[in-house]
């Protein structure tokens, strides 16, 4: 027994360690699912042309303002916020007071980078829609497929971010007996491979019913979670959620434990930007030396402020479906899970400016598709 224990945990500092590597390891394209927010944007000219931003480089005076591309930002929140919200991958039952797990978590979650969102905004004494690929701020494209007065959109296209993006995840869990029996609590942190995000994981658990192995009556818990995202430029993301989750154990041979699961989670999304400029290769201090060459800390041409904010918007909400199961021998457990996540609907009304101080109320739509996951895990019980 004391040799299959040192086995487990020797297995699991492997497993732990090579996550870690993983986690930590340069892909072929290194950096691809971090994200350039300064491209959902479109520059207004002095002209009266609207130009989208990228790799833009205006000309001294050509810069009027920036309109940010809210529905593009709520659409793309909302997928990045499903590839960080947690993993449930546990049954509904605790581990009981003196219980703990640590657990290395694998995810794979499909994303939508060909899907387009669309944004209306004020144009002229009326209205125009305008359509893009909401994952075109990721770093997978290449700046070039900016340049100039229109978009390379073969480009764009060839270079969009893949549909599955990968994830590994630390866990612990712990039971306690306070504040109520069957209570549980947990930390963890996750990362985005192939990019430099990181979030910070705590949930907490309470099985309002165990189940009894010998009666065909499952567990029933309800488990409520936070994560936030680090390392973001440009935008703060921070995911809260509540789910509901049964499930039923079964002795396989006097030696395994079977324990499927499933369940439904509700995820808060909250995403907010700060300030970000449209003309990231636009040197604004140089331009600030060629038109205020006695004021060196003065930058008042419109070139050298083409910064902007998206509009304040209401918390985004996604539908996650769940199954999974657990296999347990001995300290030893195996976990698999499978998700569904429904397509983004929530909308909201921001206030947008169309001249002249006045404000126009407009509608913004998480445009975001249907998302799928196949997440599993290895985990020492004790």
């Amino acid at each position: 027994m004391r040799t299959a224990w040192r086995a487990a945990q020797t297995s699991m500092a492997l497993v732990a360690t090579w996550a870690l590597l993983l986690a930590n390891s340069q892909p072929a394209h290194a950096g691809d699912f971090d994200l350039k927010l300064g491209r959902l944007c479109e520059i207004q000219l002095t002209t009266g042309q609207r130009i989208d931003c990228g790799a833009y480089r205006p000309r001294l005076g050509d810069v009027s303002g920036v309109i940010p591309d809210n529905a593009a930002f709520r659409s793309l929140m909302s997928e990045l916020g499903v590839l960080f919200a947690p993993n449930v991958l546990a049954p509904a039952e605790t581990f009981g007071w003196g219980g703990f797990t640590f657990a290395v978590e694998f995810g794979f979650t499909t994303l939508n980078p060909k899907k387009n969102s669309t944004n209306v905004v004020p144009d002229g004494n009326g209205e125009r829609s305008r359509e893009g690929r909401y994952w075109r701020a990721a770093e997978s494209v290449p700046d070039n497929a900016f340049e100039g007065s229109g978009n390379n959109i073969a480009l764009i296209e060839n270079n969009l971010p893949q549909a599955i993006a990968p994830t590994v995840t630390l866990m612990l869990r712990k039971g306690l007996w306070l504040p109520v029996p069957s209570f549980e609590l947990g930390i963890g942190v996750r990362h985005l491979i192939g990019s430099r995000m990181w979030s910070g994981i705590a949930q907490a658990k309470i099985s309002l019913h165990e189940g009894y192995q010998g009666l065909p009556l499952p567990a029933f818990s309800i488990r409520g979670m936070g994560s936030r995202v680090f390392n973001t430029p440009g935008f703060n993301l921070t995911m809260a959620g509540l789910d509901f989750s049964i499930s039923k154990h079964f002795g396989i041979a006097s030696t395994f434990n079977l324990m499927p699961y499933v369940g439904y989670q509700l995820i808060w999304i909250i995403a907010d930007s700060s300030v970000i400029d449209a003309t990231p290769n636009v040197d604004g201090f140089g331009e600030s030396l060629k038109l205020n060459p006695n004021q060196l800390n003065v930058c008042s041409h419109p070139d050298c402020n083409a910064n902007f904010t998206f509009d304040d918007q209401a918390d985004i909400l996604r539908h996650r479906f769940f199954i999974g199961m657990r296999l347990n021998f001995y300290i030893v457990s195996f976990l698999l899970e499978y998700n569904y996540f429904a397509a983004g609907r929530e909308a909201d009304n921001v206030f947008e400016a169309v001249g002249a101080g006045a404000l126009r109320n407009r509608e913004v739509r998480d445009q975001s598709g249907a998302q799928h996951s196949i997440n599993f895990a290895v985990a020492l019980d004790y």
